[in-house]
């Protein structure tokens, strides 16, 4: 990988400053991107009232399908991005509704705040990738979750090549860090895009 390349790809991970702002405006364009996070809000079935966080919200795509969704309860998302955290601030604002408010936090998935509480429902959308230690992310998360709460990581192949065997390893991978991380029962749902479906796997936390 090329400096360049390097760096532009590191924009994706942290987004900061002028190119960090048009990788945010790339993320929220991608009818793909949409897609995958208001397929994988509907995949945790939420009910009025439950507490839901989002790890990594980049734009807010994923934190307004849950507020469209969500009447009652409670809506938290976690971002290690300032400039994230201000353009999904905006789109929330902009798109207005009914639904339950965010609370939008800058912060780093791998470090949680100790006063974050705790949350029904947790899902994440292509960061998986970027966390160092994935299962120290998930075994973090676990001081945050209800006894039986779900856990939505999911993941969509970005790189050139992509295609159905590299959303196969990510999902194997994904599937082997909740699991060690202590989480139960994970399964696995596959949500059909080009070149590479998305997939999604969805753990239950020990009660």
């Amino acid at each position: 990988m090329t400096a360049l390349k390097a760096h532009l790809y590191d924009q994706f991970r942290l987004p900061r400053g002028p190119l960090g702002v048009l990788a945010g405006r790339a993320m929220a364009r991608r009818s793909s991107n949409r897609d995958r996070s208001a397929w994988t809000v509907e995949l945790l079935d939420l009910r009025p009232g439950d507490r839901v966080l989002e790890l990594g919200f980049g734009p807010g795509l994923g934190l307004q399908a849950v507020r469209d969704r969500l009447p009652s309860g409670r809506l938290v998302g976690v971002d290690h991005s300032a400039t994230m955290l201000a353009m999904a601030r905006r789109r929330l604002r902009a798109a207005g509704g009914d639904g339950v408010p965010a609370e939008l936090r800058l912060g780093d998935a791998a470090a949680l705040p100790a006063d974050l509480g705790v949350f029904d429902k947790v899902f994440s959308c292509n960061v998986w990738l970027f966390w160092r230690d994935p299962v120290a992310v998930l075994t973090g998360l676990r001081a945050h979750l209800a006894p039986g709460a779900t856990v939505a990581v999911t993941h969509l192949p970005r790189h050139g090549g992509a295609d159905r065997a590299a959303t196969t390893r990510a999902g194997d991978a994904i599937t082997a860090h909740l699991a060690e991380a202590g989480y139960l029962a994970p399964r696995r749902e596959l949500l059909e895009l080009a070149p590479a479906p998305a997939v999604c796997v969805l753990a239950t936390a020990p009660g």
